[in-house]
């Protein structure tokens, strides 16, 4: 008996011993390597970012909406260090009111109707960039590129957590090129939410995964990153951090409810949940107190709409969370009230989706429930479905396998970082499936969970016999790389659009006419004139035009803007009753449309020379305008409107 426990022993440790161990000099040389690697895809992805304003283009912000984050930024700065500009905000900007925007309803308070996040990370944009010879609008159009490819290693963490360093190198990677950043505030100039939100966001999922993982004691250390980096959230995308504070609720009570079915089953629990639960409920409480004294949200967000279902996961999770504990130690007892909670909780989820679709509005509504959509969101083109072949062809490509694989192996392992990316990314494309603008949601957990089902199953290749194995990693390699470059052709094609300011014509052809008329408007209009303009033109008008504006993206009255439609969408022969009705509340001085046409010259000399007889050089050559087809500018949007 003993002879046979000693040879036992002894193949146990000779298996031991000849497991086999990387050198030293080898793990730093591999490490060497990925960092190279980390920092060519970061350089890489700049350049990609920084290419179209700076080194085509010029120094210009992009689109509309961040026009008046800079204005904002300029309002922060007036208080002088970066705390006084946050806390004026955070005091609801001492009762400001800015009157160039939405006449005649005296002026708008953009503290209590746009989030800090942006304006203030301007701010310290400047403050660090200034140093280095940058004024403020190249500080804030640097920003979004700097932020965007910060992506990078950032995903890399986040791929590394997951399932190793190969995983965070193909996420990283992967992430240079989607479309799923770039499509939309992927490049310089883009001064707005999404291209900071991927990158903090990014961080607080690793965190949160890091906080999972972890065997030390540091997990509470990770625990409280993530509270913070997802709690920024709510001061940059007012959008996404409701997806992202929802999410977490979400993942956290599919594995307690998975917990509470085996309990009820009488099995046996297969792992403790003291750092899941622990991690949530710090996150939700980060979320919560950005929430509570960001003056856009306030207390009474945390409960109605999104923040008070976020919440009752809170709540359910914590109940969840001591019935577990107890039933080691009570388990006759806790089997029946496990059961009956369970019964609950089902009665309760009814009640809180139908209470859901009555408290909550607009894009969030529309995203839920596409048939949802009200009037004023489906307005908005990022509030639009998008295309079956936008969707599966440059965001996500022919990756889906390599995905579907990810949530099989979260399954059958049950490994809490692989069912977190798993259940992101089926939310995440539900909810991109119906609204286009959350494409940049599903980059967050698509990219690392393409990343890691592609490296499970070359691994699980490369284990089978050599010549089977070699070609079945080989054929996954050519899937991936066919993958890489469909997304690298509209990456590319997104990387050098000029911006919307000096083209907003399709296609995109640089033009100064918009910057040409907003500076007419300034120079030779009076101080106090009134504009009436489709409201995208709004900001423009207002902060480049220094004139009022009667509307603009904020869409805070929607009154307003259903009566601009309605003039705008008129029987030009039968305009003058809405014209009337503006002028009774409104009176705009001036009225701004934008119709691009195709400009042709013609030689007229030929002509009067068979006519009439004359010297060429008499006749000068002639510009003949055409309207643009098929028809561009406010008329394209009117159709829009009526289809």
């Amino acid at each position: 008996m003993s002879k046979a426990k000693t040879a036992g022993k002894a193949r146990v440790e000779t298996t031991t011993q000849a497991m086999p161990t990387v050198p030293l000099d080898v793990r730093v040389t591999q490490w060497i390597a990925i960092l190279s690697a980390i920092a060519s895809f970061t350089l890489l992805a700049y350049y990609l970012r920084l290419y179209p304003p700076v080194l085509l283009y010029g120094w210009y912000i992009n689109e509309f909406d961040p026009y008046i984050r800079l204005f904002m930024t300029e309002q922060m700065l007036k208080y002088g260090t970066i705390r006084g500009g946050l806390l004026w905000w955070l005091h609801k900007g001492y009762g400001a009111l800015f009157t160039h925007f939405w006449y005649p309803w005296g002026g708008v308070n953009w503290t209590i109707i746009l989030s800090p996040g942006v304006s203030w990370l301007g701010v310290l944009a400047y403050k660090v960039l200034s140093h280095f010879g940058f004024d403020l609008l190249q500080s804030v159009i640097l920003l979004p590129a700097i932020a965007n490819a910060a992506v990078v290693p950032a995903m890399f963490y986040l791929g590394y957590r997951l399932g190793g360093k190969y995983v965070g190198l193909l996420a990283a990677l992967w992430s240079v090129f989607t479309t799923m950043f770039l499509q939309r505030g992927g490049t310089a100039g883009w001064f707005a939410a999404e291209p900071i939100f991927q990158f903090i966001a990014t961080l607080g999922i690793a965190f949160y995964i890091e906080s999972l993982t972890r065997k030390d004691n540091y997990w509470i250390l990770f625990a409280i990153l993530s509270a913070i980096f997802n709690g920024i959230t709510t001061w940059v995308w007012g959008g996404s951090y409701v997806f992202l504070w929802n999410f977490y609720g979400l993942f956290t009570i599919v594995i307690l409810l998975y917990l509470l079915i085996r309990i009820a089953r009488r099995q046996n629990l297969p792992f403790t949940i003291d750092k899941l639960v622990i991690t949530y409920v710090l996150t939700d409480l980060g979320f919560s107190a950005f929430v509570a004294i960001t003056p856009r949200y306030g207390f009474h967000t945390l409960i109605s709409g999104m923040g008070g279902v976020a919440n009752a996961a809170l709540l359910f999770s914590i109940i969840a969370y001591v019935l577990i504990k107890l039933y080691p130690r009570y388990p006759r007892i806790m089997v029946p009230v496990v059961r009956y909670f369970l019964i609950a909780i089902v009665v309760l989820v009814v009640a809180v989706i139908g209470l859901s679709f009555t408290s909550i509005g607009g894009k969030f509504l529309g995203a839920l429930s596409p048939l949802a959509r009200s009037a004023i969101v489906q307005s908005v083109a990022e509030h639009s479905p998008p295309s079956p072949l936008q969707q599966s062809m440059y965001n996500v490509s022919i990756t889906v396998p390599f995905v579907i694989y990810t949530i099989l192996l979260s399954i059958m392992s049950l490994s809490l970082p692989a069912i977190l990316i798993s259940l992101g990314s089926l939310a995440a494309a539900y909810f991109a499936s119906s609204e286009v603008w959350l494409f940049m949601l599903l980059g967050l957990f698509w990219v690392p969970a393409t990343a890691y089902g592609f490296v499970k199953l070359t691994e699980l290749a490369l284990n089978r016999r050599i010549l089977v194995g070699l070609s079945i990693a080989a054929l996954l390699g050519v899937v991936l790389a066919i993958a890489l470059v469909v997304n690298i052709q509209p990456a590319l094609s997104m990387s050098i659009m000029p911006q919307q300011i000096v083209s907003t014509v399709s296609p995109p052809i640089p033009t100064p006419d918009w910057l040409d008329a907003l500076r007419w408007l300034s120079y030779n209009t009076p101080t106090n004139a009134t504009v009436l303009s489709w409201w995208d033109y709004g900001y423009w008008i207002s902060i480049i035009g220094n004139r009022t504006s009667l509307a603009d993206n904020s869409t805070v009255n929607s009154t307003q803007i259903a009566l601009i439609g309605s003039f705008f969408m008129s029987n030009p022969y039968n305009y003058t009753g809405v014209l009337e009705k503006l002028n009774e509340l409104h009176d705009p001085q001036y009225i701004l449309i934008f119709e691009p046409y195709t400009m042709i010259i013609v030689n007229a000399s030929s002509y009067y020379n068979n006519y009439y007889g004359g010297a060429e050089s008499l006749y000068p050559e002639l510009c003949i305008l055409i309207p643009e087809y098929p028809a561009g500018g406010d008329l394209q949007r009117v159709i829009g409107w009526l289809g």
